[in-house]
């Protein structure tokens, strides 16, 4: 779709539908159930491995916490997971990762009571994980997962310890990087597992190896619903889960319009009375939560990275403004309907809104509040760029 066209075909065909069988009445209280759809979807996510090869720290960093979280998953014990063990996302508790036992031992070895114990069913993704070579148990697992329709991921961990080793040596991770996925690549198929998808990471430095590429197979591998759901409850960990955000954020935009330009039924005068400014106003501290933007997220920041929040707030270009001044938002979104021409902007939107268009004062509402959404998502993604990169210019520093 392109830059205006936000209402996909099925959609329109959705909001059709509801009209059809309920009224235009209904249209805004509807949309504003399919804007929140998302929160009310469960995910669980298996993690496997033995013992040391970071399911943990894996869990802990997708879950957002740190060591001083009261929920975080206990690092470096060595005891052996013996029962399925959930850690729930403290940002989305319909989001539950899960250390599972692994296989091969004497308590659980291969068989198909083995699938019963940890429930299988329940789990919407697997993640093998193995801080070596994966073992013929790691094979076994992922055919019977596969033929139970799951899917799931070979992830190599702990790359950050083969660049530290490799150094010795004078190597590079261009040359770190081949090796080890040839040999993950060379021990699943002595095990008959033909095409294995081996994903390298860090836990820690995300910038390094594969996690972007395990995030997004992770993100793609998921219906529509539970997709957008993943995207919405992790961290802006990493430019490429940013970016997948922005795209969640993108797609969402309509219905916000929709809700916000249709809340007054009676047609009014003035783009500023026909928008709610109130639902525009929560939807960008949606965005900036979304983007780690907010004061409690910019705070865990701090801690995490011994930083000085002025220091934090200092590098933001939009936020910073967002974060002190309470009229902001209302002066940026005035400045956007005074300096543009609502001919310019109700003609663009006029074709998408053929359902929608007899509730809303006026197309030039909805436009304008798609226009500013729009437009914050955009300078608010480029702050949360900023903080990644502060997080990496911190951790090279250790």
């Amino acid at each position: 779709m392109g830059d205006w066209e936000i209402i996909s075909d099925k959609e329109v065909k959705e909001l059709r539908k509801m009209v059809e069988d309920t009224g235009v009445q209904n249209l805004p209280n509807y949309i504003y159930q399919k804007a929140k759809e998302w929160k009310e979807v469960k995910i669980h996510i298996a993690v496997l491995g033995e013992t040391y090869v970071g399911k943990s720290t894996f869990i802990n960093q997708l879950r957002g916490v740190e060591e001083w979280d009261k929920t975080y998953a206990p690092v470096g014990l060595g005891d052996t997971t013996l029962e399925p063990k959930a850690y729930e996302n403290p940002y989305n508790k319909n989001m539950v990762f899960w250390d599972l036992p692994g296989v091969g031992t004497l308590k659980y070895s291969k068989e198909e009571s083995y699938f019963r114990t940890i429930n299988i069913e329940r789990y919407d993704f697997f993640i093998l994980m193995s801080d070596q070579c994966f073992s013929e148990n790691d094979a076994w697992l992922a055919r019977e997962i596969r033929k139970r329709g799951k899917p799931f991921f070979f992830v190599r961990s702990k790359l950050d310890d083969d660049l530290r080793s490799a150094e010795h040596d004078r190597q590079c991770i261009y040359e770190v990087l081949p090796r080890i996925h040839k040999s993950c690549i060379d021990n699943l198929r002595k095990a008959n597992f033909r095409e294995p998808n081996i994903f390298i990471i860090s836990n820690y430095d995300h910038e390094i190896g594969q996690f972007d590429d395990l995030m997004v197979a992770i993100f793609h591998s998921l219906p529509d619903l539970k997709k957008e759901a993943m995207i919405l409850s992790i961290g802006p960990l990493t430019h490429q889960i940013i970016r997948e955000k922005k795209k969640a954020l993108h797609d969402r935009v309509f219905k916000i319009a929709v809700i916000s330009a249709g809340a007054a039924a009676i047609p009014l005068p003035g783009v500023d009375v026909a928008v709610d400014f109130a639902i525009i106003t929560y939807e960008i501290h949606f965005y900036m939560t979304e983007f780690g933007l907010d004061e409690e997220s910019l705070m865990h920041l701090c801690k995490k990275t011994k930083t000085k929040y002025d220091q934090i707030t200092e590098s933001l270009k939009h936020s910073k403004s967002l974060l002190t001044g309470k009229s902001t938002l209302r002066t940026l979104f005035m400045k956007i309907v005074k300096t543009q021409a609502a001919e310019q902007v109700g003609g663009r939107f006029a074709k998408y809104i053929p359902v929608i268009g007899s509730i809303i004062s006026s197309c030039v509402a909805y436009g304008f509040c798609v226009n500013f959404l729009r437009s914050e998502i955009d300078l608010l993604e480029e702050d949360a760029h900023t903080l990644v990169n502060i997080v990496i210019d911190k951790n090279k520093k250790l």
